[in-house]
């Protein structure tokens, strides 16, 4: 390339970014489509997770009453 076709390749480059700026890239389809399949996925696994621990966290505090039956029973 000469040093005359500098000049207009630089001037269609930068005509390139600025046409670009006024408007953002658009994700496409099915990286979207991979966002949300996979944020459901996370949001199934959280609350899953969390009724097990709430499940566990129940039986301990009932295993914690009845042992403080127990001890009543002894004392009396």
């Amino acid at each position: 390339m000469g040093p005359r076709g500098r000049p207009a390749l630089l001037f269609l480059i930068l005509l390139r970014t600025v046409a670009t700026q006024g408007r953002p890239p658009q994700p496409s389809l099915s990286n979207t489509l991979a966002i949300g399949v996979i944020s459901v996925i996370a949001v199934c696994v959280i609350i899953f997770f969390t009724g097990i621990l709430f499940r566990i966290l129940r039986r301990r505090q009932a295993s914690r009453g009845a042992t403080g039956d127990y001890v009543l029973a002894e004392c009396e």
